[in-house]
């Protein structure tokens, strides 16, 4: 994923980066390592939030039930195996 970032500094020296994409996601560094360090964080929470927000939007169903199953490879047929092995 890409997403574009500003970076300004302001009056005190201070890196500010902001995500357009990413309404309300912005963050600082007194240095451009930290800058960056920081906004990978921003991100990264930005993200989560996000998902936390869609997963409560989204509650389960009475409908929903917890299942498992096995995947097993269908048998050949006898004939198959027969022509597999030179018959």
């Amino acid at each position: 994923m890409t997403l574009d970032f500003t970076i300004e500094r302001d009056e005190n020296g201070v890196y500010c980066a902001n995500v357009p994409a990413l309404p309300g996601c912005h963050t600082d560094g007194r240095t451009l390592a930290e800058l960056r360090a920081n906004l990978a964080d921003a991100v990264a929470l930005y993200l989560e939030d996000l998902a936390a927000e869609a997963a409560e939007k989204t509650p389960p169903t009475a409908n929903m039930r917890r299942f498992s199953f096995d995947i097993v490879p269908k048998a050949a047929s006898r004939r198959k195996a027969a022509i597999g092995a030179g018959r």
